[in-house]
């Protein structure tokens, strides 16, 4: 079974896509509370809104390193199990991720604007320490733009697989 939930994730782009976006911003998210924490601890509370600047800019630096790594891994990592790639047209890794990724970057002030503002009003009003509000916050944008770059995806094509692009099994 994982190998055939490994084998839908490299083959169907609008999967993988999806999944390595929602795996990076998450990720990204888990790995940054601790920083982010002690980076709120140094600004010091009183200061709700920079330590939510300081927030974002670590967010989508440590998303952008996850997500190069995950589109990777399902697009152009060949599993010991798999015999071979078929022939076919290839993606190249740096202008395909960089392409997902400037699409992100288009939706990036709708994805700030939900995740900072609500990381603050959480932060400010709700009496969540600023780390958990930076965890709900940044999650919660990242589903809302899922789903918006999801629809524009479907509609541009941008999310449709390739003839021949997907690895396939020959044993």
């Amino acid at each position: 079974m994982p190998r055939r939930l490994f084998d839908l994730y490299q083959r169907k782009r609008i999967i993988n896509i999806n999944a390595n976006i929602l795996g990076s911003g998450l990720l990204a998210v888990v790995i940054a509370k601790q920083p982010v924490h002690l980076i709120g601890e140094w600004i010091g509370e009183e200061h709700p809104f920079l330590i939510t600047l300081a927030a974002g800019a670590v967010d989508m630096v440590i998303d952008v390193i996850v997500y190069y790594a995950l589109h990777w891994f399902a697009n152009h990592w060949n599993p010991p199990w798999k015999r071979a790639r078929p022939a076919g047209p290839k993606r190249s890794f740096f202008r395909d991720a960089s392409l997902v990724q400037f699409e992100r970057a288009i939706l990036s002030p709708v994805y700030y604007l939900i995740a900072m503002s609500l990381m603050w009003y959480l932060h400010k009003f709700a009496g969540i320490t600023h780390s958990w509000a930076f965890l709900f916050a940044f999650a919660s944008g990242l589903l809302v733009t899922r789903v918006i770059h999801t629809a524009w995806g479907l509609k541009t094509g941008r999310f449709a697989d390739l003839p021949g692009e997907a690895v396939k099994d020959e044993g």
